[in-house]
């Protein structure tokens, strides 16, 4: 009995049951901190890139194929510039494919259940949406544990996965419906398979599955967010220079990549004879030129501005000035700009970085182009660059202690607490501090968005200054705001979108642009619809109500919606 118990105890502290005993503490404390962060912070998605892609999902989940509730005038231009009708059913082509398929996973369990009460606070969608991308986020952790391992040793792997745990902007995008989660999945296992294939390479072995898997990663990914494709080039170079069979091990991972993407250029060629889409225009614009400015437009030319060289540069400056931000104020990352001049004993290790670099280089390029707006947004490339910049970071600060020559165990344990207690500071104060407000407010109001479903029919159409919320909380059709009231007149009379233009719901979202910019900037032709001084007779609109939050909201209609005796 007395061994049977020492035989427990030796498995305990050294068997498989310690590893079984330590997977299911990090699992439990991964979970305390993902239910804690998610009741202290989440108030429901805030970005625009967030509900479009929900919305996505939802017309995926109701056997409506690629297509959006969200429609920009700019498509409008584009069909019909190809001769193709617009119709009922607006195909989906700004946005890529694959993060929308998952959400629509995830979401169909919950199918019945997303559209809004009036008692509703938040959104059952958003939380499903949230829940979903804490899920993704531990997936994405454990990918980046075994990259750790592959490129350094498991102990700096184990602490750069606790460090990735703690870092706040980590749990933004995981609560935010952004794709960059599962991009930051994609992006370990590519790195996976190209490290495999150089060490397949170096024994002389067969790498070609491995820079085939790589290819086909790399095209998920630009599936999932097209800003990807701006790594391609550093990856193809390390493909062609780091191998012996240099063509073949370039064109393998090329093939394969170009046929993984090329059903959705079908697809987009097909729908609007523009291969690339319509987030292709988004680049061409000129500095100065917002993409809303682009997409409530009607000129689908291939320039909408001067400027280009500045707009390059501007965007690469700005990115500069807020780097350690988009990286998550994590300790570790200033560390990894030093460490990019170490020399890392493991040559793969120290190859690596380069190759590496040379993708962020390439995805800085294709954020200057599109623009990045802040610390949390979709176009925000940076931080799936974070995983890789904290596993080097950690590494080169443990080579500086360890050249210390400091015996003394505890002390060690100190310095690491220091740097997790650095790099968890923003999470911590997070927690401490708590959320301001209980909903995305301002603009967001969800549950008085979603009584729009309520007031209109599931055939009419709507326009909006946030139409992507209309679209997702109302799972109503809305156009966004033309450039033009002619625009959504000849919209309206000419049922573009499948019938008339019957309501304008109108938020912070212009409301609080200053008074030049509704006199002289992009939304003058609006500004007195805006002010609400419009003469309503010669309005498209005859009837209108102020909305909450106090009454910073409006709504115009064709008739009193609002009013049960007059909705339809």
């Amino acid at each position: 009995m007395a061994q049977d118990v020492q035989s427990f105890l030796r498995s305990v502290d050294t068997g498989l049951t310690a590893i079984l005993l330590r997977i299911g503490m990090m699992l439990g404390l991964i979970s305390g901190i993902g239910v804690l962060y998610f009741m202290v912070h989440f108030k429901g998605l805030g970005t625009e890139q967030a509900m479009d892609h929900a919305q996505i999902a939802r017309s995926l989940v109701a056997g409506e194929g690629f297509t959006t509730r969200y429609v920009r005038p700019l498509e409008i231009a584009v069909l019909k510039g190809t001769g193709r009708q617009v119709g009922d059913r607006i195909p989906e082509i700004y946005n890529a494919p694959i993060f929308p398929l998952v959400e629509a996973a995830a979401l169909f369990p919950f199918r019945t259940k997303l559209d809004m009460k009036p008692s509703d606070i938040l959104s059952k969608g958003d939380k499903v949406v949230a829940v979903f991308g804490i899920l993704l986020m531990i997936v994405g952790v454990a990918v980046w544990y075994f990259v750790g391992a592959a490129l350094f040793d498991r102990k700096i792997a184990m602490l750069g996965s606790g460090l990735l745990l703690v870092t706040d902007l980590m749990w933004q995008y995981a609560i935010a419906g952004l794709p960059q989660h599962l991009l930051i999945i994609l992006f370990g296992l590519t790195t996976l398979c190209l490290v495999k294939a150089r060490q397949e390479d170096e024994r002389e072995g067969f790498p070609l599955p491995w820079l085939a898997g790589a290819g086909l990663l790399l095209g998920l990914m630009s599936l999932t967010h097209g800003l990807t494709v701006f790594l391609l080039p550093a990856v193809l170079a390390f493909c062609f220079f780091g191998f012996h069979a240099r063509v073949i091990s370039l064109g393998v991972p090329a093939a394969v990549y170009a046929l993984t993407v090329l059903p959705w250029l079908i697809h987009n060629l097909n729908a609007c004879g523009n291969p690339l889409g319509l987030s292709f225009y988004n680049a061409l614009a000129g500095a100065g030129v917002t993409e809303a400015t682009v997409m409530r437009g009607d000129n689908p030319g291939l320039s909408f501005g001067g400027g280009f060289a500045t707009k390059l540069r501007d965007g690469l400056l700005d990115q500069a000035k807020n780097l350690w931000a988009y990286l998550g104020l994590n300790v570790t990352v200033m560390a990894f700009v030093i460490s990019l001049m170490h020399p890392f004993r493991n040559p793969n290790t120290a190859l690596w970085r380069w190759v590496a670099l040379g993708m962020w280089g390439g995805a800085a390029v294709g954020m200057a182009l599109y623009g990045v707006q802040k610390e949390v947004s979709g176009n925000q490339l940076h931080v799936i660059f974070l995983p890789l910049c904290v596993l080097y970071g950690l590494a080169f600060l443990l080579v500086l202690w360890n050249r210390l020559n400091i015996s003394f165990a505890p002390l060690r344990t100190v310095f690491l607490c220091l740097i997790f207690l650095l790099a968890g500071a923003p999470m911590l104060l997070t927690l401490i501090v708590g959320q301001k407000g209980r909903i995305q407010w301002p603009p967001y109001v969800p549950p008085i968005i979603g009584m729009l479903n309520s007031w209109y029919g599931p055939k009419e159409v709507l326009c909006s200054d946030m139409p992507w919320a209309v679209a997702w909380y109302a799972n109503r059709k809305c156009l966004l705001l033309p450039e033009t009231i002619r625009a959504l007149n000849e919209t309206s009379d000419y049922s573009v979108l499948g019938s008339p233009v019957v309501g304008l719901y109108l938020t912070p979202v212009t409301g609080n642009l200053d008074f030049i910019a509704l006199v002289k900037g992009p939304y003058k032709e609006w500004g007195q619809v805006i002010m609400r001084t419009v003469n309503l007779n010669d309005f498209l609109l005859k009837k209108f109500t102020a909305l909450p939050i106090d009454g910073e909201c409006i709504l115009y209609s064709d008739t009193e919606r609002w009013n049960a005796k007059s909705a339809k």
